[in-house]
C-alpha cells in the first residue's frame, strides 16, 4: 500500500463550504458500499438519493471528519458520526420511504444492538463510526486507516473535555455525556482490517449469506470477496 504523505492532507472537521462536496463524495462511494449493494439499493429507483437525506441529517451532529488535499483543496475522504440513536430512529420513521434505505439503517442498528456495549464496558456515552468514504482518486494510499485513527483521537478529545462540538453556525452543540468508547459496523474486509489494526475489539459478526432481501441473498449481490459485517469497539 502506498501511503500518501501526511503533509499533503489536512484532517479536520467538516465545515459549511465543504458540505456539498462531502455529500457528492458520499454518493460516489456508496456505489462501492457492501450494505447498499447487498440490500439492492441501486435496484430501487430513488433509494440512493434518499440515502443522501440520511447523511444530511448525520452531519448536523457537528462531528464529521474530512481529509482535504492541500494542493488542490479536493476532498479525499469523509467520515460522519450520527447523533443520538432515538433521534435517528425518529428521523428514519418520518423521512425514509424506500425499503432498501430503511433496511440498511435497520441492518446496522440490529448489529449494533446485538451487544449492550454500555453494560459490557460500564460506560454512559459512546461515539459511532457511521460511514467512511474515500474519493476513488485517493484510494489505496492508507487514508482510510488514517481517518479512523483521527476519529479515535477526536473521540478521546471529546471524552477528556479538551474539545467541544460546534454546529455549522458556530454554536456549541449540547453535550450531555462524553464518549467513553468508539464503535462501528465494519462491512468489508478492508474496513475490518483497519479496525483490527487499530485495536477495535470484534463483538459480533454476521454473514451476508444468512440475509435475504428482495428475493436475493446479500452475498449474491456483494460477491465472494466480502463475506461479513462486524461490530467492533474500542474503549478510550
Amino acid at each position: 500500500m502506498s501511503l500518501i504523505p501526511d503533509d499533503q492532507l489536512e484532517y479536520k472537521l467538516l465545515t459549511q463550504e465543504k458540505i456539498q462536496e462531502a455529500l457528492n463524495l458520499q454518493a460516489r462511494t456508496m456505489l462501492q458500499e457492501n450494505l447498499a449493494i447487498g440490500l439492492g439499493m441501486f435496484e430501487e429507483a430513488g433509494a440512493p438519493e434518499e440515502m443522501r437525506t440520511v447523511f444530511k441529517e448525520v452531519i448536523k451532529d457537528g462531528v464529521t471528519l474530512i481529509a482535504v488535499d492541500k494542493r488542490t483543496n479536493e476532498l479525499a475522504a469523509a467520515r460522519p458520526k450520527p447523533g443520538e440513536k432515538d433521534e435517528m430512529e425518529v428521523f428514519v420513521e418520518e423521512n425514509l420511504k424506500h425499503r432498501s434505505t430503511r433496511q440498511l439503517v435497520k441492518f446496522v442498528g440490529d448489529i449494533e444492538s446485538s451487544v449492550d456495549i454500555f453494560h459490557k464496558y460500564n460506560v454512559h456515552g459512546a461515539m459511532e463510526l457511521f460511514y467512511l468514504g474515500t474519493n476513488p482518486r485517493y484510494q489505496g494510499r492508507g487514508i482510510g486507516l488514517k481517518m479512523v485513527e483521527k476519529c479515535i483521537e477526536l473521540g478521546r478529545e471529546l471524552s477528556s473535555g479538551s474539545m467541544r462540538r460546534y454546529s455549522f453556525d458556530d454554536d456549541p452543540v449540547e453535550q450531555h455525556t462524553r464518549p467513553e468508547l468508539i464503535y462501528g459496523v465494519f462491512a468489508s474486509n478492508y474496513s475490518q482490517r483497519i479496525a483490527d489494526k487499530l485495536g477495535l475489539q470484534p463483538l459480533n459478526e454476521v454473514r451476508y449469506e444468512d440475509f435475504t432481501f428482495a428475493g436475493k441473498k446479500m452475498s449474491e449481490r456483494i460477491g465472494d470477496l466480502h463475506k461479513t459485517a462486524r461490530l467492533q469497539v474500542l474503549k478510550f
